[in-house]
């Protein structure tokens, strides 16, 4: 009988969607959202946890596998630029003690530096310039 249950299941959701970042993130969404909603009960918050579940079953069920696929990078993208972001304030604040961190002004990239205050001269490896700058502390 489970087998039965899975064939049919199988065949059915072929030639659809299916589970991706983007419906892993709007699942984790919709189950943090009703774990607020369990201990603040409020109608509202219910029907706001059941849009990303909405969403989320619509996506696996979509047949329109290219425009979910572009969604799909779409968040990958935006995902990339944010945890990049934090990441590098995760680091700057791990490294306090023996390192600083520079914006090179030519190509805006992040530089390491050994902790030395005063006036540096710095080689940026990306782009090759030199520049000057004063670290206080």
């Amino acid at each position: 009988m489970f087998k039965n249950f899975m064939y049919k299941l199988a065949s059915f959701m072929q030639g659809r969607y299916g589970n991706d970042k983007l419906n892993t993130f709007l699942l984790i969404l919709t189950a943090i959202i009703y774990a607020i909603y369990v201990f603040v009960r409020s109608p509202w918050l219910f029907i706001v946890a059941m849009v990303p579940f909405g969403l989320y079953i619509f996506r696996a069920l979509s047949k329109n596998i290219n425009k979910r696929l572009y969604e799909n990078n779409q968040y990958i993208k935006i995902y990339t630029v944010v945890s990049t972001f934090f990441k590098r304030q995760y680091y700057k604040i791990r490294d306090f003690k023996t390192h600083r961190y520079v914006k090179c002004p030519y190509c805006k990239s992040q530089l390491r530096l050994k902790k030395r205050t005063g006036n540096q001269k710095i080689h940026c490896p990306r782009c090759n310039e030199d520049f000057k700058k004063n670290i206080l502390f």
